[in-house]
């Protein structure tokens, strides 16, 4: 028998192996069988073609772009029919995932991935990659993130290969994608659902909808099922939450009619797709609201369209009236009205109302408030202030929510009045005008109009600094926190002319830089140069900007005044020297053993740098192992990738560097990360040409949380920063809805005397991966947890282990606590306390500094480690230390908390790169103190002192030299001096101790 029969006995014995019913387990049921092909030919029985086309809703399946899922993206140039004698049918006709990969002109280049469309629930996929020689291609298929084929190399004795994988669907779309693999070819796929669970969750309490304009919000009591995979909302017995399984407590129906009465239901699935029965209906008539109000005396009738309110205190019967100033406690102000007359046309501007009546003027003077009763959702405020009479005596102040409209408005002979429009959020159920900040400040009317279908609306939630503020820092930065329903902010749209600070006295614009975080979840504006003290600054986001897809953000405006300013700073002072290096997107920055400077880039390369006498940095030698490598290895993006870690080994020379380093996926904008992507490796060898991957398989958020920096401790284990993959510990959208994993928001410790002989060490711990972080001499470990994302750590000659860590942004979700407890839990003995879930947290965390203790916690939920309660909880009805108001008053910490060694690094700092200063610089002054990177906030570095037994203190911030930075990573010292990478500017900067 020839060679070549040989081959095709065995393929189609191969091909008659998978055209055999996969053994089936208790009960899976057939879903489809897809053969992926060119349009026309014999499709084999039982089989469905596939013939490229973007995904269609109707047929239920078809391809997307692998970087943007849910696009649609036409692949039909990318088929294949070999028509080889002596090949199945199947087998011979495939599609190309990722075309071009090694070369080809004939195809589409765009990377896609194939999905079909499917209830939520568990299922066993099939997947068949191969192709004809030459055999160029790496096959790799992922279904739901999970790998069914690893790097498959076709050879002539085994041209194709299939994989079965089981995998939970719970977005409505079951997803194959390529990512790791080399021009991948998919021949065919075949799915079953996994039916062998059958208990269904309890049903859905606690049911209530609440109408507004063109939407209604409906919100239920979280279900504690262990199994729990997410809610489905039906409106009149029709799904209406989508094809996914909502993840939070909370739902709101854009898709409603004013007017319109509706009714809805909940229903729990549970991993599996079991749906719980429905939940008791309810019922609302979504309705816009309006409301138009002149304030005059009790005798002036209003204008057309218009209600007349003279001072009469809030009832609810009304709607509307006045409260006392900053409480809702009602407070007539009748008599306080006002018709000027003056010659004044306009009834609305001729007639007003004091809402701040000076002391011994007659009237009322306890200063008020107007609310008015309405739905929460979103409003279009259009309010003025003024007099038409003579008095000029007022400093006018007019602030709808937590909004500026008029801000020291003094009305002069020919401007008598100010108007102003603001779209602002209710959540509390009353709209409330403040004239907070005000002298004798006096309204003419006010218009309320609904935004309709708001919950669709990107927004501001809230602000740092907030509306009104005083003794704002001269180097501080403004921070939005944002409400995102389609993902996050468009970093293009933060322009000089979409985000402003202009100086409320003349409107002269400050010169100021706009960005966003990594994460895309806050919108920050840092000025070039601090600011003048004592000063009314107003700050605004214009509708301009939008989110990622598309939507306008509702335009947003503060008013707040600078303090007096900073002094010197004793005598700590530094002279910069900007962009000693310059063009690379630079992300940390380590001296070696050789006395050169090494920097790492967001791309993957390795720039090593001869430091001059002065400083200044030479002329450097790019090393692109990283990057060779990620090509070799067929790894996903390549050949970029993002180091951010790098540390040398102490068995280092200077003529024999060894760097370990962090190897990741580079995050680039799309939620498409993949998971399980980020490595551990060590580089060495000449020019650090040789890459040996040491730990493969870390787990990976969708953005850029990822396998952070690297230290090595005093007990020669490397440890490193493990980012998290959301944003406070349960499922959310801005972040992808992926979960925690066993080893994520986590102090990592690797023990490289513990590792395997052979490497890589394969760390993945879920989704098919076995590794056991708390088995007996496992080489990597869990130092600590609940550390949300550090982006660097030092070991202090104090012995004490100090990592910044970046707090959530407001509107993350917290995971409740499942009843009854799962298995994991006593591995740590967990009884309580048992959390609600939290929905679209209202509150930011700050940044920390943790002193990190082996084995504690520091508030970073996981439930796969048994951890439920975000930082501090809320355990009295006082403040507490790092406290979420958002729990129930009594909600205990978790028990391993450690308190003690959680430090404020600042709200929205971004606290990244982080030193001890061991130079002996002014006099020794700024020695042993640690030095804290402020990528956001501020863009500075900030300084701790630091005592012999680990306590932190006299945070300080605004230290000459140490400010103005474009949004700086990391910094290090050699012999005094500081670099600092500037990713805003892709430089380096050198600073020079002063004196």
């Amino acid at each position: 028998m020839s060679t070549y029969r040989r081959i095709a006995v065995v393929l189609v014995l191969s091909c008659l192996a998978m055209l055999v019913a996969v053994p089936a387990r208790a009960a899976v049921v057939p879903v489809a069988k897809i053969d992926f092909r060119p349009a026309g030919g014999t499709v084999p029985s039982g089989y469905v073609a596939d013939t490229g086309a973007a995904f269609d809703a109707g047929r239920g399946h078809g391809w997307v772009r692998e970087d943007a899922p849910g696009t649609p993206l036409d692949l039909s140039a990318n088929t294949r029919d070999r028509a080889r004698p002596g090949v199945p049918p199947l087998l011979n006709t495939i599609v190309h995932m990722r075309y071009g990969d090694t070369g080809g002109t004939s195809g589409v280049r765009t990377a896609g991935a194939w999905e079909y469309a499917v209830p939520p629930g568990t299922y066993q996929v099939t997947v068949g990659v191969g192709d004809q020689p030459a055999y160029d291609s790496r096959h790799t298929v992922r279904a739901e993130g999970v790998t069914a084929v690893a790097a498959f190399q076709g050879s002539a004795a085994e041209e194709f290969r299939t994989a079965t994988v089981t995998v939970p669907v719970l977005d409505g779309r079951l997803t194959l994608d390529a990512i790791g693999g080399t021009n991948t070819k998919l021949t065919h796929a075949e799915i079953a659902r996994d039916t062998s669970d059958t208990a269904a969750p309890g049903p859905v309490t606690g049911v209530a909808a609440t109408p507004g304009d063109r939407q209604a919000t409906v919100t239920w009591a979280a279900s504690t099922a262990a199994d729990l995979g997410g809610y489905r909302v039906y409106r009149g017995g029709a799904l209406v939450s989508g094809p996914g399984l909502l993840t939070t407590a909370t739902f709101t129906d854009t898709g409603v009619t004013n007017g319109t009465g509706y009714a809805w239901t909940v229903r729990a699935v549970d991993r599996h797709g079991n749906e719980s029965a429905a939940s008791a209906a309810v019922s609302a008539t979504p309705a816009a609201y309006t409301l138009r109000v002149n304030f005059s005396d009790a005798a002036t009738a209003p204008p057309s369209g218009y209600v007349r309110d003279s001072g009469d205190a809030f009832t609810t019967t009304r709607g509307y009236g006045w409260v006392a100033l900053g409480t809702g406690t009602p407070l007539s102000l009748a008599g306080n009205g006002r018709n000027r007359g003056s010659g004044q046309p306009d009834v609305r501007l001729a007639t007003l109302i004091h809402a701040q009546l000076p002391a011994g003027s007659s009237g009322v003077t306890t200063p008020g408030s107007w609310e008015a009763a309405v739905p929460n959702g979103a409003y279009v405020v259009t309010v003025a202030a003024g007099d038409a009479g003579t008095a000029l005596d007022s400093t006018h102040y007019v602030n709808i929510e937590d909004q500026n409209a008029v801000a020291a408005f003094t009305p002069t002979a020919s401007v008598r009045h100010a108007v102003a429009t603001r779209t602002v959020t209710v959540t509390d159920g009353r709209l409330t005008l403040s004239p907070a900040g005000g002298t004798n400040t006096k309204l003419h009317y006010v218009d309320v109009t609904s935004v309709p279908a708001s919950a669709a609306v990107p927004s501001v939630r809230a602000s740092t600094p907030p509306n009104l503020a005083s003794d704002v820092p001269v180097t501080a930065s403004v921070v939005e926190d944002l409400r995102l329903p389609g993902g996050g902010v468009d970093p293009a749209t933060l322009t000089a002319s979409t985000v402003t600070l202009t100086r409320v006295a003349d409107g002269a614009a400050v010169a100021a830089n706009p960005i966003t975080s990594g994460g895309g979840d806050v919108i920050n504006l840092s000025p070039a140069a601090p600011l003048q003290p004592s000063t009314l600054y107003r700050f605004d986001v214009t509708a301009q900007v939008r989110d990622v897809a598309g939507r306008a953000f509702a335009p947003y405006s503060i008013v707040f005044r600078t303090g007096a300013g900073g002094g010197t700073g004793g005598p700590i002072a530094f002279t910069k020297q900007v962009g000693v290096a310059t063009g690379a997107p630079f992300t940390t920055v380590v001296t070696g053993p050789d006395g050169r400077l090494y920097a790492g880039t967001l791309d993957g390369r390795i720039l090593r740098f001869p430091i001059n006498a002065d400083g200044t940095l030479g002329t450097a030698t790019v090393i692109t192992t990283v990057r060779d490598h990620a090509v070799a290895a067929g790894l996903a993006g390549a050949p970029n990738r993002t180091v951010i870690g790098m540390a040398f080994d102490p068995a280092s020379t200077p003529a024999a560097p060894i760097l370990w380093i962090t190897d990741n996926y580079q995050y680039t904008g799309p939620l498409n990360v993949p998971d399980w992507s980020s490595h551990i490796a060590r580089l060495s060898g000449p020019n650090l040409s040789v890459y040996t991957d040491v730990v493969t398989n870390l787990p990976r958020s969708v953005k850029d949380h990822e396998t952070n920096s690297l230290a090595f401790g005093p007990d020669g284990a490397l440890y490193t920063t493990q980012g998290a993959n959301n944003a406070m510990g349960a499922p959310d959208s801005t972040w992808g809805n992926r979960p925690e994993r066993l080893l994520s928001a986590a102090v990592l410790r690797l023990d490289p005397a513990a590792l395997p002989a052979t490497l890589p060490l394969d760390a993945k711990t879920e989704e098919g991966g076995t590794y056991d972080p708390y088995a007996p001499g496992a080489p990597l470990t869990i130092h600590a947890t609940g550390v949300r994302n550090a982006y660097d750590l030092v070991w202090h000659s104090n012995g004490h282990l100090y990592t910044p860590t970046n707090g959530s942004a407001a509107g993350g979700n917290t995971p409740a606590t499942p009843s009854p407890l799962p298995a994991s839990c006593a591995r740590r003995g967990y009884t309580g306390p048992a959390v609600p879930g939290l929905t679209g947290v209202g509150t930011a965390e700050t940044d920390y500094v943790f002193d990190v203790r082996p084995g504690r916690y520091y508030g970073h939920p996981n439930p796969a480690r048994c951890e439920w309660v975000l930082a501090g909880g809320n355990p009295t009805t006082g403040t507490d230390p790092f406290q979420v108001p958002a729990y129930p008053a009594g909600t205990r910490p978790d028990p391993n908390l450690d308190l003690p060694g959680m430090y404020d690094a600042g709200l929205h700092a971004s606290a990244n790169g982080v030193i001890e200063y061991r130079g002996t610089a002014f006099g020794g002054a700024l020695r042993g103190k640690l030095l804290v990177v402020r990528y956001s906030s501020g863009q500075d570095i900030q300084t701790f002192d630091v005592a012999a037994n680990g306590t932190l203190s006299n945070r300080t911030t605004g230290l000459p030299g140490l400010t103005g930075f474009s949004q700086p990573l990391d910094v290090t010292e050699h012999l005094g001096n500081l670099y600092v990478t500037e990713l805003g500017a892709n430089r380096i900067t050198l600073l020079r101790p002063q004196g």
